[in-house]
């Protein structure tokens, strides 16, 4: 490959990365003011709660303005022992940032130190993060952890660090944003078809497991 050919690529791809960066600074930038906005409670809500008889869920929407201008969105529900949450932040009505926890509580074996088998409580959490600039996706993140009654040190997420993974849930991100934004200020009528919550790992193996 020619000397020429190999300046170009290379000044191409720093530029991408340079891109990237300012990006990245950018949703942080603007994740941290809204944060600040929620924090004072200077947004206005408007709060929806929905049950589901078929499925047994429950959940709340709840949605975030400033003056007219919707800055996040938030989608909690509940079924048997799985708590769901999906966080979606918006800038000039363009999303720029999902965030995605998913906690399971179940039960399980492990011996003692006296090598007795004693049934310890588990909670499971799954994180997803993704990062969106222009209506296109530019970083994803997952990471999972679990914490156990019988280990005195609680793991918190601060403690776990993210992963960079493939983009190919973003889609999915963006689908749950798009049908939850059908349903401002206005009252859930089909609560059981709503986007439920994490995407990268398979858990249906594990709800629909003995927890």
């Amino acid at each position: 490959m020619k000397p020429t050919i190999i300046l170009l690529l290379l000044t191409y791809s720093t530029c991408l990365s340079q891109n990237k960066i300012g990006a990245l600074t950018d949703i942080s930038n603007k994740y941290k003011l809204i944060r600040e906005l929620l924090g004072s409670n200077a947004l206005r809500q408007y709060h929806t709660d929905y049950s589901c008889q078929e499925t047994l869920e429950k959940g709340s929407l709840t949605f975030y303005f400033n003056g007219n201008e919707l800055k996040h969105i938030v989608h909690s529900y509940e079924k048997g022992h799985v708590k769901f949450r999906d966080e979606f932040y918006i800038w000039d009505d363009e999303l720029f940032f999902h965030y995605a926890i998913h906690d399971i509580w179940y039960k399980d074996y492990e011996k003692n130190k006296y090598g007795k088998r004693e049934i310890v409580d588990v909670t499971l959490t799954l994180e997803e993060r993704f990062y969106f600039k222009n209506h296109r996706i530019i970083k994803c993140q997952f990471k999972d952890f679990e914490n156990r009654s019988n280990t005195p040190k609680r793991i918190k997420t601060n403690n776990i660090r993210n992963k960079n993974i493939g983009c190919t849930q973003a889609s999915k991100a963006l689908e749950k944003y798009m049908i939850l934004l059908k349903y401002q200020e206005m009252k859930v009528e089909d609560a059981c078809n709503l986007p439920r919550s994490i995407t990268n790992r398979d858990v249906q193996d594990i709800i629909a497991g003995d927890i």
